[in-house]
């Protein structure tokens, strides 16, 4: 395949996922508050009916375009195989935030990413609410609804980390939950702001766009974060698991961030996880 072939296919899966994600967030946007049937897949983990029609609009625009393509969605369904060995994978998270959509709170987002070659090639993440689409390719920047974004650094060193704004979310349940807690009464007294998000997906945004200066998080799957990983790193910020290692072997722990505080975040979560608690 030469370049511009292959520039040319790039392109066209992002047109793709950008319309697959703004027509699921229309629905979203449509259903938020009236979510219909609850099923709890755990506690403080639900889905509803409303996730099942939005997964269901985002990928069959998928694959009227890509009909030989693997799809990895949040919801399924249940009993089909997880198409982890696809050349080229979708990987759909039809409403991230599921808790605050079903309480009709505007803060929730849909995420759309191909993996080809072992990479996330494209990432889209729709705000339905705020009605912003934050967008990236491998070959492309971060973008906010057409205007490329960048981290934001304040300065350096631990001036960087106090003055810093942080976002998380708290694991459904279990020992992860417990060390997430602990971890956020140790870094709110040495960052400016620490806000629970509800939303992985739009924290990672947040901070490509500069919002924020970070987010973490000990407990996601590869739909939460997939299409959202790829835009912060285009906009310069980096993302490892908890232990500072590459992302893409993480058992679930998650640190993003501008870059500047990396190492301070992560010696506070590695202060808890090697803690014997």
């Amino acid at each position: 395949m030469s370049e511009n072939t292959g520039s040319a296919e790039l392109h066209r899966a992002h047109e793709v996922a950008a319309r697959a994600a703004r027509k699921g967030g229309a629905i979203a946007k449509a259903r938020a508050g009236k979510p219909g049937y609850l099923k709890w897949k755990g506690h403080r983990d639900v889905v509803c009916e409303a996730s099942f029609e939005v997964q269901d609009a985002i990928v069959s625009t998928i694959l009227a375009e890509f009909p030989n393509d693997g799809i990895l969605a949040e919801e399924g369904p249940e009993e089909a195989l997880f198409p982890v060995d696809a050349q080229r994978l979708w990987i759909v998270d039809p409403i991230c935030g599921s808790l605050n959509f079903v309480q009709g709170i505007p803060y929730f987002g849909v995420s759309v990413a191909l993996r080809s070659e072992g990479n996330i090639r494209v990432g889209v993440v729709y705000d339905p609410c705020r009605d912003e689409l934050f967008e990236a390719t491998t070959q492309t920047p971060a973008t906010l609804n057409g205007r490329e974004i960048v981290v934001q650094q304040l300065s350096e060193g631990i001036e960087a980390w106090s003055s810093a704004i942080v976002g998380t979310d708290w694991p459904h349940s279990g020992r992860r939950r417990e060390r997430a807690r602990l971890i956020l009464g140790l870094m709110v007294d040495q960052i400016n702001e620490c806000n629970l998000m509800g939303s992985p997906a739009l924290g990672l945004c947040n901070v490509a766009a500069g919002r924020f200066h970070a987010y973490w998080h000990l407990d996601l799957k590869i739909w939460d974060i997939a299409a959202a990983s790829l835009i912060l790193q285009r906009a310069g910020g980096i993302l490892t698991d908890a232990h500072g290692m590459t992302w893409l072997y993480s058992d679930g722990g998650y640190i993003a961030t501008n870059a500047v505080i990396h190492g301070w975040a992560l010696n506070c979560i590695q202060a808890v996880l090697n803690s014997k608690v």
